[in-house]
């Protein structure tokens, strides 16, 4: 059975309506039904951002905003036992409202922001994407302060061997899309990049994962690759705590630079594979 506790949280996002997601709603509605046997309405699933909602919403946040502290307003990039993380979709969601209602209570939210958005991306998985979406769709009034993006990180070939391989991030694609279903094969799967185009037939964007990671395609040739295949965002905010913020600092200008160059919009998150949402 599908539950999450009880919480009493407010609408926060200004009431700003989405009209151009309204057929991914309805596709989410008839994934509902198919995979869960869930009938709910449209209303239901006002927490869960479409396409053009996601947009919005990353292109109003901050670079502060993906900061986890008093100001954490986003995360998207978070793993759960689908893949190789320890948080169960129920756990994640738990957290997830708790956060956004203590943000909307105690920040005092005066934007035009959720008090608090998050993606779930499993590695080349959408199993629990799908199910926080179940969990939502049966408790539309408990999640009213979040707003929840369908996500995956995948792992795409086909830039220049022997380092072809990269990830990024899918966000607010239609999660029961048929089309991709062949893609979630699971951890480090070996999807050329040309498929990245049915995720965003799908309704997804795509963000270069953690790009810091692999420093040696922060450049031109790499970003230009990027972009010719749909690829137009980067995880310039993502939170490398763990790394030696010297070596951080100093690749971050060159990455910044080409982000400004090629007009890639910037995501961010924690890259959690924990039972926090905040590490």
């Amino acid at each position: 059975m599908i539950s999450i506790s009880n919480t009493n949280p407010q609408v926060s996002f200004k009431g700003i309506s989405f009209p151009k997601d309204l057929n991914y709603k309805k596709a989410l509605q008839k994934g509902l039904k198919e995979s869960f046997g869930i009938n709910c309405g449209l209303e239901n699933l006002n927490s869960v951002a479409g396409p053009d909602e996601v947009r919005t919403i990353i292109s109003k946040l901050k670079p502060y905003q993906y900061e986890v502290g008093d100001n954490f307003r986003a995360n998207f990039h978070i793993h759960t036992q689908a893949s190789d993380g320890t948080l169960t979709p129920k756990e994640f969601l738990e957290q997830c409202i708790n956060w956004a209602n203590i943000i909307f209570k105690f920040k005092k939210v005066n934007d035009d922001l959720p008090a608090f958005s998050a993606a779930i991306t499993d590695h080349d998985k959408v199993s629990s994407v799908k199910e926080v979406i179940a969990l939502i769709s049966q408790n539309p009034d408990k999640c009213k302060n979040f707003k929840f993006v369908s996500g995956c990180e995948f792992m795409f070939h086909g830039y220049k061997k022997p380092h072809d391989a990269f990830e990024a991030v899918g966000l607010g694609f239609n999660p029961f899309d048929k089309n991709i279903q062949h893609l979630m094969k699971g951890f480090a799967s070996d999807n050329h990049v040309s498929e990245a185009k049915k995720v965003i037939e799908a309704g997804g964007i795509f963000s270069w994962a953690h790009p810091i990671v692999t420093s040696g395609k922060i450049n031109e040739d790499f970003f230009a690759f990027l972009k010719k295949n749909g690829i137009n965002g980067v995880e310039g905010n993502y939170q490398y705590s763990r790394w030696d913020q010297e070596y951080v600092n100093a690749v971050k200008p060159v990455l910044e630079k080409l982000i400004k160059q090629f007009k890639m919009f910037v995501t961010g998150g924690t890259d959690s594979h924990s039972k926090s949402i905040f590490e």
